[in-house]
């Protein structure tokens, strides 16, 4: 049986009291920007329960909301504090991504991820069995799109200087290249958070799903604050809806 601790953990200050059983999660977004999308979604967030480091945490009646900094390493300590409280039986991860070069998702819109690929994360080597898929009880809504997740924030831009430090990964710059031409979207969580809520959790059952959409294309790095907030809208009411909860509580 999982015990809780009853000091706060360490890194994201995560108290059994906070959790619901329903998650949002969201990671690397604007804090105002996605404040106002959780309010334009139902969701109301007012005072956090938590703030510390760069983690935030609302506790609503039916559900826990999360925003969390970007990347691994931001996403791998708050997934073992918050899923070893034994408390979570459903968890919807949210936010923006990158618009691959072959990729036809429109920007703006989300999309729950059916599939998710690893490149360039200290997870590459330890989850063969790729892509990855959620764990969730109702099909999937369609349309779906697909995503590969990096700890290179650029790394899936176009390197057209050959000085680009790019340029000196050509293994990497090699995998990058040929997901591209099969991924629809690239962002820096949804894969080590499909496999990592497979490796932490002492016992199976727990429900993960990932909604992201597409705030610009890789090539454009500068439009991505213009879409961003209507993405973060259609990924939050899409996780309301998906974990069944009245948004106006």
């Amino acid at each position: 049986m999982t015990t809780h601790s009853p000091e706060p953990s360490p890194n994201a200050q995560i108290v059994p009291d906070y959790i619901r059983p329903a998650v949002i999660l969201c990671c690397g977004e604007n804090k105002a920007t996605f404040v106002v999308a959780c309010l334009s979604a139902g969701l109301p967030v007012a005072k956090p329960a938590s703030e510390f480091r760069s983690y935030t945490l609302w506790t609503l009646p039916d559900v826990t909301v999360i925003l969390a900094p970007i990347g691994t390493g931001a996403l791998e300590p708050l997934l073992y504090e918050l899923l070893s409280v034994g408390k979570v039986e459903r968890m919807v991860l949210v936010g923006t991504a990158g618009r691959l070069s072959q990729g036809q998702v429109p920007l703006g819109t989300a999309f729950p991820i059916a599939e998710a690929s690893l490149s360039g994360t200290g997870l590459d080597r330890e989850i063969p069995d790729q892509p990855l898929k959620p764990c969730w009880p109702e099909p999937l809504t369609t349309p779906t799109a697909s995503i590969v997740s990096s700890d290179f924030y650029y790394g899936f831009s176009p390197a057209t200087k050959p000085g680009d430090y790019r340029h000196r990964l050509p293994c990497l710059r090699k995998e990058f290249e040929r997901l591209s031409a099969s991924v629809d979207l690239v962002d820096m969580e949804v894969g080590q958070f499909y496999a990592l809520c497979r490796l932490i959790p002492e016992k199976p059952g727990l429900n993960f799903l990932a909604i992201k959409g597409a705030s610009n294309g890789v090539e454009n790095h500068g439009a991505q604050n213009t879409h961003a907030p209507s993405v973060l809208l259609h990924c939050l009411i899409k996780a309301v809806t998906a974990l069944g909860l009245n948004p106006a509580f």
